[in-house]
Formats: structure tokens, sequence, C-alpha cells
């Protein structure tokens, strides 16, 4: 037992005098997709005899998608999948960043025309970081788009997977 002891004293001091050093950062857990906006929107019955903005993705025209998602830990990378509600799947992430702990921040994604999940047909979405300008459409509905999200530690273990409460309608705009 003492020689296994001074073994790893040993190799701690050998990988400390190379300046190597071991992240050994606990998980992070994704706790909540707050909410999400686009810069689309249409105006939908609010249940009391007025209406209230439904925000949209337009298939026949840009639209950015900002999610404000919550987590516990360090975050160094968010996955999102957009899954279509006729089949479609459209993998994104991030990619690394700059581990954050913060715990709350606004991911944006932008798709281009025929880009939602329904009618996948070339790549061509990314993350930016933009601020939203709603503009109210008289849409045609398509079918709907679902969010799950998952992130990972800046060594790389992933996260609990969430999947959004509700879609976001994807709509051909007029």
């Amino acid at each position: 037992m003492k020689k296994l002891l001074l073994g790893l004293v040993g190799l701690s001091a050998a990988l400390a005098s190379c300046g190597v050093t071991v992240d050994v950062g606990g998980p992070v857990t994704i706790t909540a997709l707050n909410s999400y906006t686009t810069d689309w929107y249409r105006n939908v019955a609010d249940g009391n005899g007025g209406t209230k903005p439904e925000y949209v993705i337009c298939d026949n025209r840009n639209t950015t998608v900002l999610m404000d998602v919550s987590w516990v830990g360090t975050l160094a990378q968010l996955d999102v999948r957009f899954e279509g509600s006729q089949g479609g799947v459209l993998p994104k992430s991030t990619g690394q960043f700059s581990p954050d702990s913060s715990g709350n921040d606004v991911f944006s994604y932008v798709f281009g025309p025929n880009m939602a999940p329904l009618s996948f047909k070339k790549s061509g979405l990314s993350a930016q970081a933009l601020k939203a300008q709603a503009i109210i459409v008289n849409p045609v509905n398509k079918g709907t788009t679902f969010v799950t999200i998952s992130g990972y530690t800046p060594s790389g273990i992933m996260s609990n997977e969430l999947k959004a409460p509700q879609g976001i309608p994807v709509v051909d705009c007029l």
C-alpha cells in the first residue's frame, strides 16, 4: 500500500513539473429551455378574447431562432437537435466555447429558406449571436419542429438531454 501511495505521489510530482493540469470538474446539467423566440411571429388567440404572439420558423425565408437556456455546472458546448413532425432531423452544435458556469445564456441558430427539418434539403444552419426583430406574418402551416438540447463540460462529459415542452410551428410566410 505504501509503495502504491508513493508511486502516486511521484506521478503527481512528475506531472506537476511538466505543467500538466487535470480537469476533474463535475458534470453539467441542462435545467431549462426558458424560452425561445424567432424573428417571425403570428398573432393567435390568447383565450381571453385577445391575441398573443406565437413565434414561428418561416420555411421560405431566413429565420433566426433564439433559445434562452439554463444549466448547472460548467458548459463548454451546446448541441441542439431540431426534429420535424414529418420525420426530418437536423442536429447542430455550437462547437467548443470558453467554459461558462454562469448558468444561463441565449444561443441563436439561423435557418435559411427550406432549412427547417420539415423540408430539409441542404446544409446551412449556423449558430450566431444575434438579436431577433420580430415581424408579424400571416403564414400557411407546414408542421412543427421540436427541439432537444444537451451540453458538454470542458472535458467532454455529456449532460442530460432536455426536450422543449412545445414545438416551433413551421410555416410558409406570405
